[in-house]
């Protein structure tokens, strides 16, 4: 190895003995720069100069300079603004300061860098939305106010309201934000808040990331915003800002305006692997479930104060897309909702699933509570359209609907649902109130394909055919069994161009003359056929069903039971041949929906002690 350079090693030890000098500058400097009263007195005057507010601390500052030059201080308090009885608006610990050194030798107190331990923040909204966060005073409130800057100055008083106030970075560890909203009594706790916040100078944009738990989740957040000082002074400023917890993930760009409260204006994108779970956590706990789950928002957000509204916006649920508007209100959970969405395609088999499993969750259908949380929910004025809307095996063309809730009564609107050539329009109002539920329900038919709707009823015979009616009940009751057994209405059907399925008509005669078990097997078209149904006492009744074909004509009357499926009825199937004759059959339907059978109708039972007379038909049920 060569011989060192003595310019080389001259220079070294030059550097060395500039810094030593420097040292040595710096430990005699300290002593007279920050005698205690004076540091005491000017951090003081500083903050409080600052913010407008006073500023306290218990004992003496207490300093260190190793590994950087700072000051200490135990138990500070920051006040409120004048006017806002509560409790501070910082209290901590501990605050501790990182001095700059250049201008500590020219006798100024300017800090690299302030970081508060075990804070305690304070925020509050009162009765007129005004945030105790807005510095709106000292000499952060004049610098927007004069709209005027001007560089730093070397003075050892404060600077000018009118200066580039020099700041730093902000840095919070284990801290508890409390936040109370007067005008709703709302009030909201983060703990282990922890940030780490860079803001220079008032003239500076500032950001920074963090960390806190709100109601028991791990949140973290990363954020900027180009004009902090116009915001804490109630103007507004470009922010940007995106949190990240496990129920959800939040991204913001565009600005927040301080009007009466906190504003936001721009673009935002939520996603949530369950929404059911992001309700139960913004404060509205439901029941467990396959439904709501994967969910996602994305639109234009206008955010004031507990109301929100998206716009422009694209939004997903359970696999369902739909595009719109929707607005809410949002106080210790959900208050009111509002929106206008469209969907491409609407499938509500995942939820008509879910309703099917809650009720048999507990035991028989018939002993499900009918307990709706009507009002739990909050006020809904929410309108739908799809260009296809799915239901199980149901599957129907363009629906427009309205559903509206106001304190606990729910009014749900078909405007029009197309059911392949024709068209439905429905109505169902339930009144949760108390410990029962009232439920009224209107339904219209217009040239509605028979077979799109019912297919087969649980074994009945199905139906072919175009319908036109209308039908209209009510019901009561706490659970469904009581619900369906006070049902009350009646109902008007008309079905042309159709036929039984299931049932030859024609073999009808030879099945009455032989015992169980003979088969009608096949179909039986018919021109037309309808009846009046009235609904009461757990039945549906009727007693001028009539259908018409090229060779017959059926009459029948009887009940049918809603709560047990029960059937009772007699008729008359009248046969007309090719030669104008016809035959009349009267016959008897009993058993279950499932299950039926056939006799034929011997006339009205004999009483006892009474001579019998020639057994004849029965007459016909009026025509209907």
């Amino acid at each position: 190895m060569g011989a060192t350079n003595p310019k080389r090693a001259r220079r070294i030890a030059v550097v060395a003995l500039a810094v030593v000098g420097v040292l040595a500058v710096l430990a005699a400097a300290v002593p007279l720069v920050l005698s205690t009263d004076v540091v005491k007195r000017r951090i003081v005057d500083q903050i409080t100069y600052l913010t407008g507010r006073d500023f306290t601390f218990e004992g003496d500052p207490s300093f260190s300079l190793y590994p950087y030059l700072t000051v200490r201080l135990h138990n500070a308090v920051l006040a409120n603004a004048d006017g806002i009885a509560s409790k501070p608006f910082i209290e901590m610990d501990t605050m501790t300061g990182k001095l700059e050194i250049l201008p500590l030798l020219l006798g100024r107190l300017e800090f690299a860098q302030f970081k508060l331990v075990d804070p305690r923040i304070n925020l509050r909204t009162d009765d007129d939305g005004h945030g105790n966060w807005i510095l709106n005073q000292g000499a952060i409130g004049s610098q927007v106010s004069k709209g005027d800057k001007q560089g730093s100055t070397s003075d050892i008083a404060p600077p000018s309201p009118l200066a580039d106030i020099k700041l730093g970075r902000f840095v919070i560890r284990d801290g508890i934000i409390n936040y109370t909203d007067d005008r709703s009594g709302r009030q909201e706790e983060l703990t282990e808040v922890n940030v780490s916040f860079d803001w220079t100078s008032t003239t500076t944009a500032a950001g920074g990331t963090g960390s806190f738990i709100w109601r028991g989740e791990p949140v973290k957040f990363n954020g900027g915003i180009d004009a902090p000082l116009a915001l804490l002074a109630g103007g507004s400023s470009p922010v940007r800002f995106a949190f990240t917890a496990t129920p959800l993930r939040l991204s913001f760009t565009g600005s927040a305006l301080q009007l009466a409260g906190t504003q936001l204006e721009g673009n935002i994108q939520l996603t949530a692997p369950s929404v059911r779970r992001v309700i139960e956590w913004m404060g509205a706990p439901i029941d467990t479930g396959a439904i709501l789950g994967a969910g996602s928002v994305a639109g234009k957000i206008n955010w004031l104060g507990p109301s929100v509204s998206i716009s422009d916006a694209t939004i997903e649920l359970d696999g369902n897309v739909a595009e719109g508007a929707i607005s809410a209100t949002i106080s210790n959970g959900l208050s009111s909702l509002q929106g206008t969405v469209a969907f491409d395609s609407l499938d509500l088999s995942p939820y008509i699933e879910a309703a099917r499993a809650r009720i048999t969750a507990s035991g028989p259908w018939m002993s499900a509570p009918l307990q709706l949380p009507l009002n739990d929910i909050g006020d809904l004025d929410l309108r739908v359209s799809t260009n296809q809307l799915k239901a199980g095996n149901l599957t129907i063309g363009r629906t427009a609907a309205t559903a509206i809730l106001k304190k606990g009564k729910l009014v749900v609107t078909v405007g029009e649902a197309q059911l392949g050539d024709g068209t439905a329009e429905a109505r169902l109002a339930l009144d949760a109130d108390g410990g029962a539920t009232t439920g009224a329900a209107q339904l219209k038919l217009h040239d509605v394909a028979v077979s799109s709707v019912l297919g087969d009823l649980a074994g009945l015979i199905a139906l072919d055919g175009t319908a036109n009616g209308s039908i209209k009940v009510r019901g009561l009751g706490q659970n469904l069994g009581d619900f369906v057994g006070s049902l009350a209405g009646q109902a008007r059907v008309t079905i042309t161009d159709g036929a039984f399925k299931g049932v030859d008509l024609a073999s009808l005669p030879a099945a009455l003359q032989h015992a169980e078990g003979y088969a009608i097997d096949g179909s039986t078209a018919f021109t037309t056929a309808g009846c009046t149904l009235a609904f009461a006492d757990g039945l549906v009744t009727t007693d001028d069903f009539r259908a018409e074909g090229r060779d017959f004509t059926l009459t029948l009357g009887g009940h049918a039971g809603l709560l047990q499926p029960s059937i009772e009825a007699r008729g008359v199937l009248s046969l007309r041949n090719g030669n104008g004759a016809s035959q009349d059959v009267p016959f008897l339907v009993d058993g279950t929906w499932a299950n039926w059978h056939l006799s034929p109708d011997l006339g009205p039972p004999v009483e006892r002690g009474t001579p019998a007379e020639p057994t004849r038909p029965p007459d016909r049920p009026p025509n209907g």
